[in-house]
């Protein structure tokens, strides 16, 4: 039993198309990162082959990824993504358990860290001179704005990712088209293009996907809002996997035009590598500019965290008694205002606090433990053929695509603990809460049961 009454509750509206799905995953993936994090790339990278290489690849498990979950979006198109997918494979507990750590630590702790890259590249890009107060208030002011256009309504909601998406796909477009055509680059800066072939220059190029993964993370967005996906058996897998494509793509092109203005050399030394690339042009302003895009492109991603972040607590509360009365749908805009307005609440305190800064980093082993069993649970489904719809997506390279993206989850648990075991144990820790809670929670709903009049 649900912790309210589903029956009385307005349904979630069906108001995204494939592009609007499209949208969330191009918007979510692309944020901070491919404006920044190239040099720890190339920082592994023996040879102009190799840097690119490890951006290919790192597209390529990702994709492993968005096609596993395409198959269990269509299987279970419900809010909740994850959540819906380890509930009905293991049980109720772990479901809460992954909520309780997704929602509460790492996703709100991800929703603070992008206001704040958003707060301090607008003060950059508009020359604004702000302290670390005015930075604070400014991605207070980003959280508030996005979570009223949601409460909204839906369409207000993707309307911003919309805009904000085609933005930062228009401005990753307008650094490889000026950087092409202002014909100040060097194709020399891509030699040696060709390595001596090693095992250290696999070892290395493993090091480098490690980074470049990061940038790639936020694919599996769309499946949180399935319930509000128009035929979403047909338009998730669509929008998962060609979204991912198209940034694999992005991502590739953009590398190589910082390439063609940095060396392998000065690119492991160029901390904001996008920045470098655009001072070669305009000499002095390519950092403003450049500050204005992750402006631009922290934004869209904030507004699809803000989204699908307030869906994983809908569908928790949902669920739980602990939670139930942020399930609340309003039946005039459709939208999930508890979730919304705590999600909010939640990370406007961390934007204030940042006591939460580094268990938010600590909590990732634990998330990418649970992103394995979700590529598991596609196995256990395979042998539940009566929870097959015919309709569902089926995926590509079965069953070596879920087992590679298992495999490459397992991995960066591994490097995780290896690299902090301390500070792994400590996210463990943070993730065991929800035990507790679950049982208190699951308390609060027999009593609810027991003093109902039905």
């Amino acid at each position: 039993m649900g912790a309210m009454n589903n029956e009385t509750q307005p349904a979630l509206r069906r108001g995204l198309n494939v592009w609007d799905a499209g949208a969330i995953v191009v918007g979510c993936i692309i944020g901070a990162g491919i404006f920044r994090l190239s040099d720890s790339v190339a920082g592994h990278s023996s040879s102009g082959f190799m840097f690119l290489l490890a951006w290919g690849l790192a597209g390529l498990l990702s994709l492993c990824g968005a096609l596993t979950y395409a198959e269990l979006a269509s299987l279970f198109p419900k809010t909740g993504g994850d959540y819906v997918f380890l509930t009905n494979a293991y049980g109720r507990l772990w479901g809460f358990v992954f909520g309780w750590t997704k929602l509460f630590v790492q996703r709100v702790g991800t929703i603070s860290i992008l206001a704040f890259v958003f707060a301090e590249h607008t003060c950059r890009a508009t020359e604004l001179a702000g302290g670390p107060g005015a930075v604070k208030s400014l991605a207070t002011g980003g959280i508030v704005l996005l979570t009223a256009t949601n409460i909204v309504g839906l369409r207000a909601g993707k309307t911003v990712q919309n805009v904000l998406t085609a933005l930062k796909v228009l401005a990753l477009l307008g650094i490889i088209a000026v950087g092409l055509f202002a014909g100040k680059g060097s194709a020399e800066n891509f030699q040696p293009f060709w390595p001596e072939w090693s095992w250290n220059i696999w070892h290395a190029t493993g090091l480098a996907m490690i980074f470049a993964l990061w940038t790639y993370g936020g694919w599996e967005n769309a499946a949180y809002v399935a319930e509000e996906v128009r035929e979403p058996e047909r338009n998730l897998p669509k929008a998962l996997v060609f979204g991912l494509l198209g940034t694999t793509v992005l991502y590739l092109v953009v590398n190589a035009v910082y390439l063609y203005y940095l060396p392998l050399p000065e690119l492991r030394e160029t901390d904001l590598v996008a920045a470098g690339a655009m001072d070669k042009i305009w000499v002095g302003r390519g950092g403003q500019v450049v500050a204005a895009m992750v402006m631009a492109s922290t934004l869209g991603a904030l507004n699809g965290y803000i989204l699908t972040g307030s869906r994983i607590l809908f569908a928790l509360a949902r669920d739980h008694a602990l939670f139930g009365k942020l399930a609340l749908v309003s039946p005039r805009t459709r939208t999930p205002v508890m979730s919304l307005l705590t999600t909010a609440a939640l990370a406007t305190l961390l934007v204030w606090t940042g006591t939460l800064d580094q268990i938010v980093t600590y909590t990732e082993i634990v998330i990418y433990l649970f992103f394995a069993g979700t590529g598991l649970s596609l196995f256990l489904f395979r042998r539940r053929a009566a929870q097959r719809s015919p309709s569902a997506y089926r995926v590509w390279g079965y069953p070596w695509t879920p087992t590679v993206f298992i495999l490459m989850c397992l991995a960066f648990a591994i490097n995780a603990f290896l690299g902090r075991p301390k500070e792994s144990l400590l996210g463990v820790g943070v993730a065991g809460l929800g035990i507790p809670l679950y049982f208190f929670s699951e308390r609060r709903t027999r009593r609810g049961q027991a003093s109902s009049p039905c």
